[in-house]
């Protein structure tokens, strides 16, 4: 009897670690959720205080009630974004080839290549995923498309990247800004072990070879992006979340709030149940974002019958293949 339980208790483990990342986790349970906050204090933030006030209990309330988890949630930490990259230099260096191999150098452009590689992403979409996406007429050639699309993209970065901001430290390697790219923080989050939330104020570049056509269509920018990572137990993912768009974006302090606190419904959706984002409801929590408009997705969602999201994440999936990542989507 005491060898059945052994061999009982060997598969039970087994099976626990063979569970896919992408599985729904129990409704009947309590799950806690830690929050990082990473801030440049050359660019506009959420103040403390404005964390206290979203990540209440109301917002275990507004989870409970559109997906049916119990959540609770806690601010961890603060940490400057100079002392994060300085602590995880080590991890760069070690993933230096990565950056070689698909990072799109913005400020030295070479157009050519650049159409190149918004070509090969968008080869990566649907016909009517483009016509959505920048409104093209259907059979419209996708060299043209990106011939099109190539300068204002390259622009779209570059003004970010330019703009005079207090204190602004470059955080370079070479002459690469690399904090700002999302590439960056792909390498980065699997570094993070008890943190299922990690916010930072700083704009998410999307330059990189293989980025999905919504981040060409939104400007070369992406705010959020959703990774696997195994140390977060339960939900074996993790949510890097820009608050860049929101905040510069033409709304008071109390709306913005509001609409944060349904964002990270939002990503813990993605996390826990495993929904997925799509385009065809709008009138739904996995309504997709479409070039940083807030307000218009917030009142889709607060001003309307929610209808249930139907898609679930079949995997978390990229085309970039990097060491400490093994999937990640957005």
């Amino acid at each position: 009897m005491k060898y059945l339980n052994s061999i009982i208790f060997l598969f039970l483990i087994f099976f626990l670690s063979c569970q896919k990342s992408n599985e729904p986790l129990k409704k009947d349970k309590i799950y806690n959720v830690n929050i990082t906050y990473i801030e440049d204090d050359g660019i506009i933030g959420f103040e403390p205080s404005d964390f206290i006030d979203i990540f209440d209990d109301d917002l275990s309330r507004l989870t409970y009630d559109i997906l049916g988890y119990n959540i609770k949630y806690h601010l961890k930490n603060g940490i400057s974004d100079d002392k994060f990259y300085q602590d995880n230099r080590k991890i760069m260096i070690e993933n230096s080839d990565i950056f070689k191999k698909y990072f799109i150098d913005i400020k030295n452009i070479d157009y050519e290549q650049l159409e190149k590689d918004i070509l090969y992403s968008l080869s990566n979409e649907t016909s009517l995923s483009i016509k959505k996406l920048f409104g093209y007429e259907y059979g419209t050639p996708l060299k043209t498309i990106a011939e099109n699309i190539a300068p204002s993209y390259a622009q779209s970065i570059l003004n970010v990247w330019n703009s005079p901001v207090k204190n602004r430290r470059e955080l370079l390697i070479g002459n690469r800004l690399f904090i700002f790219t999302s590439l960056y923080w792909r390498i980065m989050a699997n570094e993070f072990k008890d943190s299922s939330i990690v916010i930072v104020n700083m704009p998410l570049t999307s330059n990189y070879r293989g980025m999905t056509a919504k981040s060409i269509a939104d400007g070369g920018f992406v705010d959020r992006i959703v990774a696997e990572n195994y140390n977060i137990k339960p939900c074996k993912s993790i949510s890097i979340i820009s608050t860049y768009q929101l905040l510069n974006s033409n709304i008071d302090n109390e709306t913005r709030k509001k609409i944060f606190s349904y964002y990270i419904v939002q990503s813990i959706a993605m996390m826990f149940p495993k929904y997925d984002i799509h385009s065809e409801e709008k009138h739904s929590i996995m309504s997709e974002l479409n070039r940083f408009d807030y307000v218009n997705w917030y009142n889709n969602i607060v001003n309307f019958q929610l209808k249930e999201p139907y898609k679930r994440i079949k995997k978390y999936h990229d085309t970039i293949k990097i060491k400490y990542i093994k999937n990640s989507i957005y």
